[in-house]
């Protein structure tokens, strides 16, 4: 007969998680996107970076390049909303195309967990003269969750179905979102504690370059 299950099951996975939450996989797209779009990991890189809402910036294009070498963001002495500090970061793909925004994903940066956005705004505009309109916006799954951190310059290895699993990261996607953008602004509308400091590894939008 074949034995009974195990009463005591395994004390610890046989592979540890690299990140918490865990992340399920990038929703399938549900609105319509042309036959001839390129799908990439991320629709920022290459391009230019502004930040605004930062006593001091560091690095500023490392928040879109290729690695966890982190962006940094100080607010001391800026203006707060209601307390809370906010600043964003504005981007201009090098491509010059119109692209359609499916997942955002934010990598931890290497030391402060409290650092972390953990409520965005993400808007498109279909050019420099355009308002900016909403694409989403809220809480990241992680904002009251434990998170990995990743070390500094660790080459990302994503794809357009999902981030890199061998690094901690969070994501929100846009199945509906069909709007078509020429540049993207991401605010952070608060920190984790409303932390002085705004850091990140990374920030990738997932997405379909429209040819």
């Amino acid at each position: 007969p074949t034995p009974p299950p195990s009463l005591l099951p395994s004390v610890s996975p046989s592979v540890p998680p690299t990140a918490y939450p865990t992340h399920p996989p990038t929703p399938s797209p549900t609105a319509a996107v042309a036959d001839n779009a390129q799908a990439v990991n991320t629709i920022l890189y290459p391009g230019s970076v502004e930040s605004s809402g930062c006593s001091r910036t560091v690095r500023a294009g490392s928040a879109i390049a290729p690695t966890t070498e982190k962006f940094f963001c100080d607010h001391l002495d800026m203006p707060t909303q209601d307390g809370i500090w906010v600043d964003s970061l504005t981007f201009s793909p090098a491509h010059g195309k119109l692209s359609v925004a499916k997942d955002l994903r934010l990598y931890t940066h290497n030391n402060c967990a409290n650092c972390d956005c953990v409520d965005y705004l993400l808007e498109g505009r279909v050019d420099a003269s355009s308002a900016w309109e909403e694409i989403g916006s809220g809480d990241f799954p992680w904002r009251d969750q434990a998170i990995c951190r990743n070390s500094r310059g660790i080459t990302i290895n994503s794809t357009f179905e999902s981030g890199d699993s061998d690094l901690c990261y969070d994501s929100v996607g846009f199945p509906s979102h069909s709007t078509p953008y020429l540049d993207y602004k991401y605010t952070c509308r608060r920190t984790r504690k409303n932390h002085r400091y705004h850091q990140v590894g990374r920030i990738e939008l997932a997405g379909y370059i429209l040819e």
